[in-house]
């Protein structure tokens, strides 16, 4: 293994987080996107996004899972999301190898990050937890924008005008309609699909029946006001996944609130990846052979 993917996913020494991975013979994965941004110059400054790094960093952890033969994971999540296709194939490798996911979000997992959390097997959220939809902004030189809100407004034009002759509609909004770029509406809309079919997916793999997969895929692309509305745990167990409230967990809830303190105002250009294994499972795996 590379030792540069190595370095993106560093093991946990805290004595505290390790002795409940060794007690209950689990993984334990956080993600965790620290609050304060990286410097990169005087004028400059980045946050953490789901990316490369962190496909890689993922993609090490579940090497090192592999070798113990740990099939069951507590994942800490706490990110404002980043790129869909890197969120993707992340949950789709923890999914792919893990037979229970648990996923504890003590305050933000956002757009990108929501991918990953439907996809477990269940949510564990508090009194500030939030997840968020999960339509797509799309980021060029003149900043974001927001897929949903082109097709919207395009439809919100077609309805108002459809039986208006071009030379009847005033001039402001005939301007604003003459601004919309077909091939970029498409566009716009097959990104749409894309994350709808991500999403569907991952719930499949979570053991959502299909017909309530697609419901809650199609919710989370088209189904709210705007790309930042929060999803609490009412309005997550009312779109119908697999949301559990913190209290049934409550020592593990105070263990990853604690280990999610440890790094969040910890300066970094990409996420912070920590885990644990259990030793006792790698003791097993060394003496048989």
């Amino acid at each position: 293994m590379s030792e540069v993917f190595e370095k993106l996913a560093k093991e946990e020494t805290d004595e505290h987080i390790r002795k409940l991975a060794e007690n209950k013979k689990i993984a334990m994965l956080a993600i965790i996107a620290p609050y304060v941004p990286y410097r990169v110059s005087p004028h400059r400054i980045i946050y953490a996004e789901l990316e490369t790094p962190e496909e890689f960093g993922v993609e090490s952890f579940i090497l090192r899972a592999k070798k113990l033969n740990v099939k069951k994971l507590y994942m800490l999540l706490h990110s404002r999301g980043g790129g869909v296709s890197s969120a993707y194939v992340i949950t789709k490798a923890l999914r792919k190898y893990f037979n229970e996911i648990k996923v504890f979000i003590p305050q933000l997992a956002a757009s990108g990050a929501t991918l990953i959390a439907i996809a477990a097997n269940e949510i564990v959220m508090g009194e500030i937890s939030r997840l968020s939809p999960i339509d797509v902004y799309v980021w060029g030189e003149e900043g974001g924008r927001s897929a949903l809100a082109l097709i919207r407004s395009f439809m919100k034009f077609n309805e108002i005008f459809e039986r208006t002759p071009p030379e009847d509609i005033p001039y402001p909004y005939k301007s604003l309609i003459e601004s919309i770029d077909p091939e970029e509406l498409e566009r716009m809309s097959g990104i749409l699909k894309e994350v709808e079919s991500y999403a569907l997916t991952l719930l499949k793999m979570a053991n959502y029946p299909e017909e309530k997969a697609k419901e809650i895929a199609e919710k989370l692309v088209y189904g709210f006001h705007s790309h930042y509305e929060v999803i609490d745990y009412t309005r997550a167990k009312e779109l119908g996944l697999h949301v559990t409230w913190y209290e049934k967990y409550e020592d593990e809830w105070n263990l990853m609130r604690y280990w999610l303190g440890k790094y969040i105002l910890r300066e970094s250009p990409i996420h912070h990846i920590l885990y644990t294994l259990p030793e006792a499972k790698k003791h097993e795996k060394q003496n048989t052979q």
